[in-house]
């Protein structure tokens, strides 16, 4: 095919949307593939010419194939101009370019939608979609905007913190302070102004609401339109997810949220690796493995086999995972649980001083944040870390769904945080797997100072091997910087408090657990 590239600035408002449009042929109409995205700052430097020649080189399997694919600059990146700021302008400019796709001459009726991680997002701003948006690919992605910043009421300074800091006013001449201390910030209304030198209203905004319950959540900045997106959607997409994704729960609730009737017709594949899909930070690599080894064209296959109904790599309505150290894809029940077991943390009553301005540090983001996995520090790295191992395992045990730790827990202060990171002792060094951070408020409204309470942290889904010999390791602290912001050590709106005080926090071990389910 003689593909060809065309280059448009779409207005929209007081910028214009640089909007790339890549044809299999100079006429005809064919099906269009849609993806926006805020990380093309590569073309800044690029003529016009060079941006079409560059879509050419880079995008011309969709023509090949016999799609249009129409690439557009989210505002304030690349060649768009404007302002950026996540989250704010992708709905309105998303149903402005399908619009504008559906009035140009090569529209055929459908339009597909792809988009990995924040691209995702975009394509969920849509919704609900459509009825000529025929497919949907949704890779490393969530459509609840509260995961994308909080965790419990924690905001998650490793992923949308650095993140967002990037993102604001992407071409703007701001002098950001990038350091980590500002994490520390108090108060953290005071903390847009420190980073960028003037106050992000929308961050500011964001940083209000860290109870998931509030319902802020459920407005159009909250993302109510995208977090029901899968839910109302009535087309076929496939989700994609890693066993370190920084989406990990939230793509497993997006699938769960696909109606029963649709689903037969959708995919779910989770991949072993962290955000990017393939092996890049984790102390491991499993041959092919990664999505690429086992799809290496899924997007445009997703749609070949909507439109012909062609035969997919996996399986329809089923999850297709695969098992950390199991060395084997599979296509069964993910969540099938034959068995549970349960083994208690210890027999001593262990305090340890918490100190809000000397967090404790940890390396690798787990499914929480950025940095995926990475080998644990030595045990019990500091007097505010306790670390446990459960007895090695005397057979092969297969682990599925979500691991739960529970503590009982005390602390001289109105409320505290705990956090648990799980990992797996193997030959080489122990590989954190699992992390969660909760605090004593969430369990008891009215805490009293140097009283038990049973707090439980809920750890992500995943599917993993332990070999005979093996064991898991359980480290309990109470903050873990710097991918949360630390507690306070006050009761409240975190965002608004101006002192940190340090907490005597003792954790019964001999009354706290550790929960496996097992196939």
């Amino acid at each position: 095919m003689s593909a060809t590239a065309s280059i448009h600035y779409l207005p929209m408002g007081d910028c214009e949307l640089c909007t790339l449009v890549l044809r299999p042929e100079p006429t005809g109409k064919f099906p269009t593939v849609t993806l926006r995205s805020p990380y093309e700052n590569d073309y800044i430097s690029l003529t016009d010419e060079q941006a079409m020649e560059h879509l050419l080189n880079t995008q011309k399997l969709w023509a090949d194939r016999g799609y249009v694919f129409v690439f557009q600059h989210c505002r304030g990146t690349g060649k768009s101009t404007g302002d950026s700021d996540a989250f704010v302008y992708d709905r309105e400019e998303g149903l402005a370019l399908q619009q504008w796709i559906r009035e140009q001459d090569f529209y055929n009726g459908e339009i597909f939608l792809y988009g990995g991680s924040y691209c995702g997002w975009t394509s969920m701003s849509t919704a609900p979609f459509a009825p000529d948006i025929k497919g949907v690919v949704l890779d490393c992605t969530d459509g609840d905007l509260y995961n994308f910043m909080f965790l419990n009421g924690f905001y998650r300074t490793r992923l949308h913190g650095g993140w967002y800091v990037d993102r604001y006013k992407n071409k703007s001449p701001l002098k950001r302070n990038t350091s980590t201390e500002l994490y520390l910030t108090l108060p953290m209304t005071e903390y847009s102004t420190k980073v960028f030198g003037e106050s992000s209203k929308n961050l500011d905004e964001y940083l209000m609401h860290p109870d998931k319950s509030d319902e802020f959540w459920n407005t159009d900045m909250g993302g109510v339109n995208q977090r029901n997106a899968v839910a109302t959607s009535r087309v076929p997409m496939i989700v994609t997810t890693g066993f370190f994704d920084i989406f990990n729960d939230g793509s497993h609730a997006m699938w769960d949220k696909i109606s029963d009737d649709i689903k037969d017709q959708c995919a779910f594949v989770i991949h072993p690796y962290g955000h990017s899909g393939a092996h890049y930070l984790e102390p491991f690599e499993f041959e092919g493995a990664g999505m690429r080894a086992l799809m290496p064209e899924f997007e445009v296959d997703w749609f070949d086999h909507i439109r012909n109904n062609t035969e997919f790599t996996v399986p329809l309505g089923k999850v297709t995972y695969y098992e950390l150290y199991g060395g084997k894809w599979c296509s069964e029940d993910y969540d099938t649980v034959n068995s549970k077991m349960t083994f208690t943390l210890g027999d001593s009553q262990v305090s340890y001083d918490y100190d809000p301005k000397n967090p404790a540090p940890f390396i690798g983001g787990l499914s929480n944040n950025f940095e995926s996995t990475a080998y644990m520090a030595q045990p019990n790295l500091r007097d505010d870390v306790i670390t446990c191992y459960t007895p090695e395992f005397e057979q092969d045990v297969h682990v599925r769904g979500k691991m739960s730790v529970r503590l009982r827990v005390k602390t001289d202060r109105e409320d505290t945080a705990f956090y648990v990171r799980i990992g797996l002792a193997k030959e080489g060094g122990d590989v954190a797997l699992r992390d969660s951070i909760v605090k004593i408020a969430d369990f008891c409204d009215d805490y009293k100072p140097n009283t038990y309470v049973d707090v439980e942290l809920v750890l992500d889904k995943g599917a993993f091997m332990i070999h005979k010999g093996e064991k898991l390791r359980i480290d309990v602290t109470s903050s873990a910087f710097h991918f949360f912001v630390p507690h306070t050590n006050n009761k409240g709106l975190f965002t608004i408090q101006t002192e940190a005080l340090v907490a005597n926090n003792t954790v019964d071990l001999s009354e706290s657990t550790l929960t496996i389910g097992c196939m």
